[in-house]
């Protein structure tokens, strides 16, 4: 079980106790007059996690709450709301074709102009310029800085600040989504406080407290306090440019137990754990009950990504089978994810075969293509033994006197619960796997995650894009690119290069369409992952009003929640 901080950092149970009071809670619907109410409106939230710094790009992945603390105290050019569309946010208006600002040159590359508003400001006083979009590009696509989300600027050839609110980004090529750029494409930073110790020391920079307790954005709430391996705070942005918050005071606990976070959602301590990662729907499945009972809140249920296990196809790979996507079909055949999906989600469960969920728009359109292995440990047996693998005296599979061991490493989340059931399903036709738990600071630390040499248990947000760069040779982490990469288990495929390429570069949507059925059809046939289920994300929300599920896809990434907070109101 993993823990980030103990009961007497919480207090025992009590949050509260540690610090300013959690709003009472009330059901996020019902509401208070504001003459009934006294005192700040401090909201409490917790994450998975201790967090290493407020930039996504480069805090080692492991997938929790942490990214949603972005939008609370930064923002973007451009925000994708709960239901998956773009609209401007640091941005005036969104660059557009018949506009004029989004041109489409002869060569192929394009012209995009970006024009900021006039009231957008740094939480220091200072104007958000065209000079900062320009700044940030040339940090976000710097080999030097641990950028693990560099494809988009990495496109662009160069950015010149025509004046103080305009910006003409000129693009190597076509980018589909040029007019969106959002928190995973493009990280704005402050050149007035980030350029003199980007300039001295690149492999510093990182480690300066402006990324953590000394941190300066563009968002509704600015940072007060930074108590690391326990929580944080920040305080209402009074200068924010779509109007101060309703909430004057979030802290924000970092909570790794999941028992210990489900005792403070029983006691009113928590008004929301922010996904993902947190306690799983088995533990939430209580919490929700009892609070639709009383009024209290409710356990919001979204499906936002999909589950699987990575299978090692780099060098590190052992046994080297790993690579013959034939030992890749024979695990995947031996996983009843049927019964694992049901046993952990019940009624809501159900089996992925790839990253298009069966209910969203897309996939009427595309499920001819997409290949549905059954259970069928008999066909698993029979692939295993075409490559040698035959049950030796204690019915563990051997060749030459080989044992097929498997390291299984579960990552976050449920992921040593699925990868648990895995286990047992995979030893009943003769494999031996090794569970391997990674501690909280090693799942943060993205050279311990890209070392491993069996499988491991990840997620994915939903959406071709995002597959396109999760399995992408140039997303192969190594040491030139400081372990930033997202492909951990060194996939690398040519043609799956090409149609990422195009996909993503491809205006016309119906080709786009096309590209992604064609991606499908790579991805079924080669299995750089082995699908799993679809995730139930369960958040728990009570006390306040605004919470929006989310309902749609983003182009890339996941939607953020917190992409309206300066909206949430105390109950």
């Amino acid at each position: 079980m993993k823990v980030l901080v103990s009961a007497g950092v919480l207090c025992a149970v009590m949050l509260a106790a540690c610090g300013p009071a959690a709003p009472s809670a009330q059901s996020p619907g019902s509401g208070s007059s504001d003459s009934a109410r006294s005192g700040p409106r401090i909201l409490v939230a917790a994450i998975n996690e201790d967090p290493k710094n407020m930039w996504d790009g480069i805090n080692g992945g492991g997938g929790s709450g942490s990214r949603e603390l972005g939008h609370m105290v930064n923002q973007y050019l451009a925000n994708i709301g709960p239901d998956g569309q773009a609209e401007p946010r640091l941005l005036a208006e969104l660059p557009a074709v018949e506009k004029g600002t989004w041109k489409v040159l002869d060569d192929g590359t394009m012209e995009v102009t970006y024009r900021i508003r006039s009231n957008a400001a740094w939480h220091d006083g200072a104007p958000f310029t065209a000079e900062d979009i320009a700044f940030s590009w040339e940090v976000g696509r710097d080999p030097d800085i641990p950028n693990g989300n560099r494809t988009a600027v990495n496109l662009i050839e160069g950015i010149a600040a025509v004046d103080s609110q305009t910006a003409v980004a000129t693009w190597r090529q076509t980018y589909a989504f040029a007019d969106r750029l959002e928190h995973r494409e493009f990280y704005p930073l402050p050149k007035h406080l980030v350029e003199l110790p980007y300039r001295e020391s690149k492999d510093t920079l990182i480690a300066q407290p402006y990324f953590s307790s000394d941190y300066v954005g563009l968002g509704p709430f600015k940072m007060e306090r930074w108590e690391s391996g326990s929580f944080l705070e920040v305080v209402a942005n009074d200068g924010y440019f779509l109007g101060r918050p309703k909430i004057d005071r979030i802290r924000v606990m970092f909570v790794g137990d999941a028992n210990t976070a489900i005792a403070n959602l029983f006691a009113g301590s928590i008004n929301v754990f922010l996904p993902t990662g947190g306690p799983d729907w088995d533990q939430l499945a209580s919490v929700r009950q009892q609070w639709q009972a009383t009024g209290t809140g409710d356990v919001v249920i979204e499906r936002v990504r999909w589950r699987f296990m990575e299978p090692q196809k780099g060098a590190l790979a052992q046994p080297a089978d790993l690579r013959d996507v034939r030992f890749r079909q024979a695990l995947l055949v031996a996983m009843n994810r049927e019964e694992l999906t049901q046993s952990l989600q019940g009624e809501y469960g159900e089996v992925a075969h790839s990253w298009v969920y069966s209910r969203s728009a897309l996939y009427p359109q595309v499920r001819d293509v997409i290949l549905e292995y059954s259970f069928d440990p008999g066909r698993a047996s029979a692939l295993l033994a075409d490559l040698g693998w035959t049950p030796g005296p204690d019915g563990v599979l051997q060749r030459a006197e080989q044992r097929l061991a498997l390291q299984i490493r579960p990552g976050e989340g449920a992921g040593e619960k699925e990868a648990t059931i895995i286990q047992q399903d995979w030893e009943a036709i003769g494999i031996e796997g090794h569970l391997e738990v990674l501690s909280d600071a090693l799942l943060r630390d993205p050279e311990a995650r890209a070392n491993f040499t069996g499988v491991a248990v990840n997620g994915n947000p939903m959406g071709g894009v995002s597959a396109v760069r999760r399995f992408a040779t140039e997303q192969i982490p190594a040491p030139a690119n400081r372990w930033s990469g997202t492909n951990r288990g060194a996939f690398s495929s040519p043609e799956w290069d090409d149609v990422g390429a195009r996909i993503r570069t491809a205006l016309d949507e119906g080709q786009r369409l096309q590209l992604e059925r064609q991606l499908l059809s790579v991805f079924s046939a080669e299995l750089p992952a082995l699908p799993i289920q679809y995730e139930l994300q369960a958040v728990p929300v009570a006390g306040f009003r605004g919470w929006v599920p989310i309902t749609g896809s983003p182009h890339t990434g996941n939607i953020m929640h917190t992409t309206n907070i300066h909206e949430w109101e105390i109950s």
